[in-house]
């Protein structure tokens, strides 16, 4: 095998595995990006949940920042402050030496080259002499590898960079010596005050970034310990849930606004835990409610389908039970459907102007034809002009006046009776009836409460007569006041405003 034939075949090896590395790597790069990506995102992500949702992160950040600007003022104020002192007091010694070597001069009428000398090897000031046309006559400065020149239009002594880029403080003088025109130019390198500047900046930078990690850990740690309550608030929030209710978060050590926090929540759990145990009392009242039309109903069915629907006695007694336990539930059930479109704020209140006097003598004139068991009494003698929603008003009478007949005994009396104290109109519904405990009376407005279950049941009623009255007062801004006492009768006052202090006639 000759040579040539070789180095085919080598190139051939080389140019297959070459293929082989390419196709390696093609194959390995999307994989490559895919977990790159994956892991950037990660990085991302966390650093975006830390500052959207990290509050210790967001103290800490807050809080380093701050210190960052505090320090970078600082150490900038002391910077300069430092230059400042170094340039001053160079300033001093170059006038000082400056005053020294003219004054020799002026009194040798020569340049002092031995005093120049001792002060150039002791303060490091370079001393150029020139004459009237501004040629260098004298230098202090031996082997100068840059050749010196007069730097015009000083007076005063300025920190300036010459053409070699050395940042140097100049100090031109001029003098007269025998009639000839000396001009002194002295000049402070300032590559040693400069060094002593970069070694406090450096020193400085460190002194801060040290600070500024020490305060992040510190800050953290601190904010952590500060936030432990929230955590805590948190887990406990998380582990609450209608088998556990009664659980509240613990105030006790705090005396900040995390203790106000807490015991918001605490209000807030109690709130819900109220209304939580009112919905459930409500919705048991309301089955029970049902329950018992419902089984009468369904006893009488029984009844009519085992053999009583070919006795007519029986026939009409449970016709006449199943159309009244009818009627029960159709009213139980309308006053459900009330009260939880006032609960969602949906049930319709619409205000319209009307004598008060006008709707107390309807109502009066409806209970007289209804019922003629008891005294029914009106005194309403007054023209009074109400804005108010006429037939929620008329409903809230009625709740009143049917109690007033249930509880009270036949030949009792009820009386009706409507006027007006200044800006209010007052409705009173006072009854001889048997009267509510005292204990009783908060509690009244409640749904399905019964001050006497043994003798309202018997009466009749569902409990939430009085919840819907106490509804609709509330939504023309009005109150309710019961006065009542036990065996001798029960007095209901209604106080509502009147439309712009509306005008009433007396009849």
């Amino acid at each position: 095998m000759n040579k040539k034939t070789k180095l085919i075949k080598m190139l051939k090896v080389i140019f297959y595995y070459t293929f082989i590395i390419i196709k390696k790597i093609i194959y390995i790069i999307p994989g490559l990006f895919k977990a790159l990506q994956f892991i950037l995102s990660g990085i991302i992500n966390s650093f975006k949940r830390l500052l959207r949702f990290s509050i210790t992160f967001k103290i800490t950040f807050v809080y380093t920042f701050i210190l960052s600007i505090l320090l970078f003022l600082v150490s900038v104020g002391i910077l300069f402050g430092f230059k400042f002192f170094l340039i001053e007091q160079t300033r001093e010694n170059v006038d000082k030496n400056s005053e020294i070597i003219v004054n020799k001069m002026k009194n040798i009428s020569e340049i002092p080259e031995k005093l120049i000398y001792d002060t150039v090897l002791r303060e490091n000031i370079e001393v150029n002499v020139f004459d009237i046309n501004k040629k260098l006559i004298y230098t202090s400065i031996k082997d100068n590898e840059y050749e010196s020149y007069y730097i015009p239009n000083i007076n005063y002594s300025e920190v300036i960079r010459d053409t070699n880029n050395y940042e140097k403080l100049i100090l031109n003088k001029g003098i007269s010596v025998n009639d000839k025109i000396y001009y002194l130019q002295f000049s402070k390198n300032l590559e040693e005050e400069n060094e002593y500047f970069f070694i406090l900046l450096t020193a400085l930078v460190v002194l801060d970034i040290i600070i500024i990690i020490i305060t992040m850990v510190v800050a953290s740690k601190v904010s952590k310990k500060m936030l432990r309550p929230v955590d805590d608030m948190t887990k406990i929030v998380k582990a609450i849930n209608i088998k556990n209710l009664d659980t509240r978060l613990n105030v006790n050590g705090s005396h900040d606004e995390l203790k106000e926090l807490a015991q918001t929540f605490n209000e807030m759990f109690d709130r819900i835990q109220e209304s939580y145990e009112r919905q459930n009392q409500f919705v048991s009242d309301a089955s029970h409610e049902l329950r018992t039309p419902i089984a009468v109903i369904q006893g009488y069915v029984n009844l009519l389908n085992r053999w009583g629907k070919n006795d007519k006695e029986v026939l009409e007694e449970s016709i006449i039970a199943i159309k009244s336990e009818s009627q029960n539930m159709k009213e139980l059930v309308e006053k459900l459907l009330f009260l939880a479109r006032a609960d969602k704020k949906t049930q319709k209140v619409e205000k319209s102007e009307f004598y008060l006097d006008e709707l107390v003598d309807e109502v009066f004139k409806e209970t007289k034809l209804i019922d003629t068991n008891h005294e029914i009494i009106n005194k309403t003698d007054e023209k009074i002009l109400i804005f108010a929603d006429r037939k929620l008003l008329k409903q809230t009478l009625r709740i009143f006046i049917d109690n007033s007949i249930k509880f009270t005994a036949e030949k009792g009396s009820i009386t009706v009776n409507a006027y007006s104290n200044k800006n209010k109109a007052i409705l009173v519904i006072e009854d001889t009836g048997i009267g509510i405990p005292k204990e009783d009376i908060p509690y009244v407005f409640n749904r399905f409460y019964r001050s006497d279950k043994s003798r309202s049941k018997d009466k009749g009623g569902t409990g939430l007569g009085l919840s819907i009255a106490k509804w609709i007062i509330a939504q023309h801004k009005g109150t309710i006041n019961i006065k009542s006492v036990v065996d001798f009768g029960t007095k209901i006052s209604i106080s509502i405003p009147i439309k712009n202090k509306a005008t009433y006639v007396t009849s």
